[in-house]
């Protein structure tokens, strides 16, 4: 499957919404994700581009494997391949046997906004240690039209991952955690 999406950041998340419910989308639940960047010690697979991942959300896990981005307007599209996991550990372990170590750790909240439209792109806002961050993910045409319709301009686009944007805060603050997690509750 070729995933084709935008990010933005998001500056009014209550203006985000009231745009995606009168447009007629409904709002999912609210999901705590941890997300985990494995390779192995020669980064062979940053290198090349592809990233491989192991998300949690509520003790079930999903495997994905994404191939090198391709830029097009600021639109990413790239390979994204996924298979769900009963045991996230376990295939941490499996993985880590075949020398696949966890390279970095981000966490989200997330919540899914979708249409009953099936052609209509799929909507999700991430709360992130970083900000708040949306992606608009579907078919090219309808995820370019669908942003004008949010009012993002394509140069709000951005084209880093998460684990892009997280190094950069963190050359910039060195004080950051080396992962992208929420500070701890006290």
């Amino acid at each position: 499957m070729i995933e084709t999406e935008v990010k933005f950041r998001v500056a009014d998340r209550a203006t985000l919404e009231a745009r995606l419910r009168a447009l007629g989308a409904g709002e999912g639940p609210r999901e705590d994700e941890i997300n985990l960047l494995l390779d192995d010690a020669g980064r062979t697979l940053k290198g090349r581009g592809e990233a491989l991942r192991i998300r949690v959300v509520d003790g079930k896990g999903l495997l994905t494997f994404k191939g090198r981005v391709r830029f097009a307007s600021g639109m990413k599209s790239r390979l994204e391949l996924e298979s769900g996991v009963d045991d996230p550990e376990r295939v941490r372990e499996i993985l880590a046997a075949l020398g696949y170590q966890p390279l970095f750790r981000y966490d989200k909240r997330r919540v899914t906004w979708r249409f009953s439209e099936a052609a209509r792109p799929l909507v999700v806002i991430d709360e992130t240690p970083l900000g708040l961050f949306a992606e608009v993910e579907g078919d090219a045409a309808a995820v370019r039209a669908l942003a004008r319709e949010l009012e993002v301009p394509e140069s709000a686009f951005l084209a880093e991952s998460y684990a892009s944007l997280y190094l950069a805060a963190r050359a910039a603050d060195p004080t950051l955690p080396p992962d992208m997690v929420f500070p701890a509750a006290g």
